[in-house]
């Protein structure tokens, strides 16, 4: 017998590889709110498409011929407490009824995984300097913090946050994909490579408008630190 759908479905499967794509449109649809920077141009847009936050010696720029296409943050060499972020406009909001996924894929630099302060997720706007998105009171985010290599898991309302330990570490010179998938006002499912990590059902950020935001900050004067984003995605329903 012939199975219908009743909206564009990709990977409705619940096996873990493929549990972050349920009810995932297929392609743009107007029921859905879709942005993905998948950083293939010339130069970071810092005008019409990213705020950009830098201490003056960091960098934020497109990675030159990368494969795919990559976003690199770098800090000025051998200077602790120096990064870079960019951020969006906050048109994502956690409403009753709602889901909104993201995912991004991302690799700090070699010898650097314990040495550097990793945020990336959807954020509340921050000012003056990358390392606010640390301390940005509503956020649902991903965080390496300087000292250990754990990717912590983290929802924060009002200042209030949850944090859990993915169970996965931040792997030197090695890409690591991160999503989550926000169900209603009620839940947070994280991923680590496409595999669920963490549920959230406390501090979920429901009243305020959230942006994609992304940073890195150096914990060392040692070397060069430094973040490479392969994308940037997000997709929420109207």
């Amino acid at each position: 017998m012939a199975v219908h759908f009743t909206g564009p479905i990709l990977f409705a499967g619940k096996d873990s590889p493929r549990k972050w794509f349920e009810n995932l449109p297929v392609d743009k649809n107007p029921d859905f709110v879709t942005y993905m920077d998948d950083f293939t141009g010339i130069t970071l847009d810092t005008t019409n498409d990213w705020t950009l936050l830098k201490d003056s010696s960091a960098t934020a720029a497109l990675g030159a011929d990368a494969e795919s296409g990559t976003l690199v943050l770098t800090s000025q060499a051998t200077t602790d407490n120096d990064g870079a972020s960019v951020q969006g406009n906050e048109i994502f909001a956690v409403a009753s009824g709602r889901d909104i996924w993201f995912e991004t894929k991302v690799k700090v630099g070699d010898s650097e995984g314990s040495a550097i302060d990793l945020c990336i997720g959807l954020t509340v706007n921050f000012a003056t300097n990358p390392e606010n998105m640390l301390a940005a009171a509503d956020r649902i985010v991903f965080q390496v913090d300087d000292g250990d290599t754990n990717i912590d898991c983290v929802t924060e309302k009002d200042g209030t946050a949850t944090t859990t330990d993915s169970g996965v570490d931040i792997a030197d010179d090695t890409f690591v994909t991160l999503g989550f998938h926000v169900t209603s006002t009620s839940k947070v499912e994280f991923f680590v490579n496409r595999n669920l990590v963490a549920t959230h059902t406390d501090n979920i950020p429901d009243d305020e408008n959230l942006a994609i935001g992304a940073m890195e900050l150096s914990g060392s004067a040692t070397g060069t630190k430094s973040a490479t984003i392969d994308y940037l995605f997000a997709c929420q329903t109207r």
